[in-house]
């Protein structure tokens, strides 16, 4: 299982291009808000989301919001200068969560598709495994777990 974060910032007001879909930026640490999606180019609401990756994402999940807010405008202040704090930030703790433990499946070293496959069959056509972690083609995705959903309806439907 892997595990990322999300961080969604509001600002009264937009300090980047609202015509941009994504920011990037390279920082030190690995995995650490390395890029923003615009929430702003898809909705009125003046926000950015930002994430946070495998280990890092990790020990986001026991840093404060203040902390957390803290690095991304300082990371956003490298990009644009001096910049105003937000006025709320959302956040996941997928690492925590417990009906989960993490956000996604991760093929590790060793992992072939056809355990994608097997993670995905059905035990004696009365038990049906539907998500993400089933989808061969599109692991690690919302789509991917939406076509399996479909997938196993069509197959409980056929009974």
């Amino acid at each position: 299982m892997g595990n990322v974060n999300k961080f969604l910032l509001v600002w009264n007001t937009p300090f980047w291009n609202p015509d941009l879909q994504y920011i990037g930026f390279t920082p030190q640490t690995k995995g650490k808000f390395n890029y923003f999606l615009n929430v702003k180019r898809f909705t009125t609401t003046n926000a950015l989301m930002t994430f946070a990756f495998g280990d890092y994402a990790t020990l986001t999940e026991s840093m404060a919001d203040d902390d957390i807010i803290y690095e991304i405008v300082g990371h956003l202040q490298s990009i644009y200068g001096n910049i105003p704090n937000p006025t709320n930030m959302l956040r996941t703790k997928w690492g925590q969560n417990i009906n989960s433990f993490g956000a996604y499946s991760y093929a590790t070293n060793g992992t072939t598709t056809e355990d994608f496959d097997t993670l995905a069959k059905e035990v004696n056509n009365k038990i049906f495994f539907a998500g993400e972690h089933t989808n061969r083609g599109y692991r690690g995705t919302v789509h991917g777990a939406y076509l399996s959903g479909i997938r196993e309806a069509d197959k409980i439907i056929a009974l």
